[in-house]
């Protein structure tokens, strides 16, 4: 073996010195092999994302997608004063809504969902189809941005009118759009003393409106620091509710109420603010 240096010459090793080279020039041959035969092998690919139902990226609802929600202060013009939060329904510091579950049958995809309100937990569903139908239960905080179910009053005999999201291809569409209600309601006992059991009907005129893109700047959570673009929904709900027995004085009608949504395709609503002077920005997503 003869190793040239710059000027050309050789040199003459000696079996030792000979020896101490190869060693590291086998070990690097040895290595380069090792490497270009890890390179020919392919790449692992990273774990394919599970089905979204009805293929809805809007709102993506694949199993165990996972959204948290904590509270923000909301603008000055819609902040409640003292005296009417304590008539409001309490504010969750966390509310966390996660994909529990997902069943098809007859064309028809049941989304369970589970909410987590402060460790007070109930379960509620989207219904949707591939055609478009997309319907989200009364009792879920993504209805109108209300967390919590309803405790001591049953629904029964829903009619449902129209879908809580308009949807071409999975995606937002449209400018307006309808999502009315109508069911039978029944007080139920909670406990050993429970009022006066009444019961009636409830009819909810629901009217989604697309307003102007909105760009938010996100104050905490994984997004803290970034603005992000945002499509806006406003929520007009009228109520009607009959009651009987009558009540000694005549139920008045609530006036309208005016819910909005900040929606990301891929994620679903990035911030939702109720009729309750409540606003909830959402701080983690885990997508599967």
């Amino acid at each position: 073996m003869c190793l040239v240096h710059a000027a050309g010459s050789a040199y003459n090793l000696s079996p030792v010195k000979l020896s101490a080279l190869l060693v590291p020039a086998v070990l690097t041959a040895a290595l380069a092999s090792t490497a270009s035969v890890a390179a020919a092998q392919p790449k692992s690919k990273p774990p394919a994302k599970l089905p979204k139902a009805c293929g809805v990226t809007a709102l993506p609802l694949a199993m165990g997608n996972e959204w948290t929600y904590e509270p923000v202060p909301p603008p000055p013009e819609r902040q409640l004063t003292d005296a009417q939060i304590r008539l409001t329904p309490i504010e969750p510091k966390k509310l966390v809504v996660k994909v529990s579950g997902i069943e098809t049958k007859d064309g028809v995809t049941t989304v369970t969902l589970t909410e987590d309100h402060d460790g007070r937990v109930h379960t509620t569903t989207v219904r949707c189809t591939s055609a478009g139908t997309f319907q989200i239960a009364p009792d879920a905080f993504w209805f109108a941005g209300e967390p919590g179910k309803v405790y001591g009053i049953e629904l029964a005999d829903v009619e449902r009118k129209g879908n809580t999201l308009n949807l071409a291809g999975g995606k937002l569409t449209g400018l307006e759009w309808r999502d009315d209600l109508k069911a039978k309601w029944k007080h139920l006992v909670t406990g050993k003393i429970g009022p006066k059991m009444r019961q009636g009907t409830i009819e909810v005129s629901r009217h989604y409106v697309v307003l102007p893109e909105e760009e938010i700047e996100i104050r905490m959570g994984e997004w803290a620091g970034q603005k992000l673009k945002t499509a806006k929904l406003g929520l007009e709900t009228l109520l009607k509710v009959t009651i009987e027995p009558e009540t000694p004085l005549p139920l008045k009608a609530p006036p309208l109420l005016v819910n909005f949504f900040w929606m990301i395709d891929g994620t679903g609503p990035i911030q939702i603010q109720n009729s309750y002077g409540q606003q909830f920005l959402l701080t983690k997503f885990v997508s599967n």
